[in-house]
This record gives C-alpha cells, structure tokens and sequence, in this order.
C-alpha cells in the first residue's frame, strides 16, 4: 500500500525539522525535508506530496517579525502552487510554522479567503521568549482533523511571538463560530487561565493557542507535539505522568488516517 508523503520545508533558522520528520515518520508518513530554494527552483514539488510541514525555529531571524519573511517566500513566489495544495491536501505549522500560515493568509482563511492575512502573532506580553510544559483543552468541537481523541494534553511550548491577535471583531466571531478554534492554554485543573501567566505565557487572545481553516485541514499552534512522542518526553515521567500512547504522536496518526482515508 502507497504510504502517506510529507513534506517537511525548511527555510534559513528553521531547526525543528529533525524532530518534525521523526514524528511523522513514526506516525507511518514518508517524510522529505525540503529546503524552500528546492521548491522555488522545482527540483521538489508540492504536489507530489499529501502533507506539508511548517516546521518551528527562527526563520531568516525572525527579521521584520516571526514568519513573516517566509510567509512573503511562500506567498510572493508560490502563491498558486501553494493554494492549490491548501484546497485539497493538509498543511500543518508548528511554533514558527504557525506564525508562517497565519502571516501567508493560509490560516485562519475565514471564509475560505487563502493568501488574505485576518490574524498575527505577535509578542509576549512578557517581552521575552519563553519556554515550558502547558496544559491545553481542544475546544474543537468536529471540524480540525488533527485532533480527533484528544480532550486535555500536556506540550511544551517555546516561543517569543505567540500572543494571537484579530482587530476585526467580525473576523473573530466567525472564527469561534465557524469552530475553527482548536487548542486554547488551561489551568491545571482544567479551568480558563483568564489570561494568568505562566499558564498563558503569551496573554494570547481568549487563550488561544491553536486554529484551523474552514475544512479542518489546515492547522496551526504554538506549542510543539513533535516533542512529546514517548513517556520519557515529559518532565514528570519519573512521578507517573507522560505515555507511549496519549501524546503529540496523537496529531499526527490522526493526519496519517485522513490522507489514508481521503487522499489515497
């Protein structure tokens, strides 16, 4: 049987594709990592790929601002080819990726407008990058096809631009009624953080740590799942906590059964 392909790309400071790779390889994908300058000169091609991953780091520096300088390499020379990809294949980013598809338009796309940017992340209200282990709920109620069978989960998250922010209030209602948040920081015990550092370590609008387009295909977050893979991953594996089964592996099964059921 066709294994799942995907497509890990790499800009200038991205340095969480190893990691990136691993997870899907280990979810049962056949990863590429892909420098965006193969793309650009057609020696690799998006469409010979299910899947594309945006993968965390500091690409070009985080010059100008997280993602953005990407986000223009995409968009500015691979406009089609990369909505074309978005309208029937998946595409995730992760941390720096995240900030890449919201600063390329390609989330949260609301009302399907791919390359229209409604959204950005911008920095901390702590001023500095950040870095632990946070407890999130999936919000999601059907439509994100990464997060089927996850309610509550532990990740790590590290970053210094993860505050998400909408000014149009129109843009955020069709947002949350649209079901296309995803992930959003919690309390321990479950609770809205209100904000409350360090469980919300950006001060991200209502918590927010992670959205989808419209077809639930497309998705982003801050913090990172191909960190936590096994038991051992988390801080508290000696005291009981952490599993070989409930992790960030989790996201990437699920992107795995899509492709199988859908794009092969």
């Amino acid at each position: 049987m066709e294994k799942p392909k995907a497509l890990v790309i790499m800009f200038p400071g991205t340095n969480c594709q190893g990691e990136t790779k691993f997870a899907l390889k280990t979810a049962g994908f056949e990863p590429v990592e892909a420098h965006i300058n193969e793309l650009l000169n057609k020696t690799v091609k998006l469409e010979n790929f299910h899947l594309l991953a945006v993968s965390g780091g500091f690409s070009f520096g985080d010059d100008i601002a997280s993602g953005k300088v990407a986000a223009n390499k995409l968009m500015f020379n691979l406009r089609d080819d990369v909505i074309d990809f978005a309208n029937q294949n998946l595409i995730i980013g992760i941390c720096n990726g995240f900030q890449v598809l919201v600063k390329a338009g390609l989330l949260p796309a609301i009302d399907k407008k791919y390359g229209e940017i409604q959204a950005t992340l911008t920095y901390n209200d702590l001023g500095h990058y950040y870095c632990n282990w946070i407890r999130l709920k999936n919000v999601n109620k059907s439509k994100c096809i990464y997060t089927k069978n996850i309610e509550y989960i532990d990740l790590p998250v590290a970053h210094g631009e993860g505050k998400f922010a909408i000014n149009d209030e129109n843009i955020f209602k069709k947002l949350v009624d649209n079901d296309q948040v995803v992930f959003k920081y919690v309390l321990p015990n479950g609770e809205k953080t209100q904000g409350k550092f360090p469980y919300n370590p950006a001060n991200t609008l209502e918590d927010i740590t992670g959205v989808c387009d419209p077809s639930g295909r497309i998705f982003g977050m801050m913090p990172h799942p191909e960190r936590y893979l096994f038991k051992e991953n988390h801080p508290r594996w000696t005291s009981g906590k952490g599993s070989d089964d409930y992790n960030g592996s989790l996201i990437f099964k699920n992107a795995r059964d899509y492709v199988i059921e859908n794009l092969l």
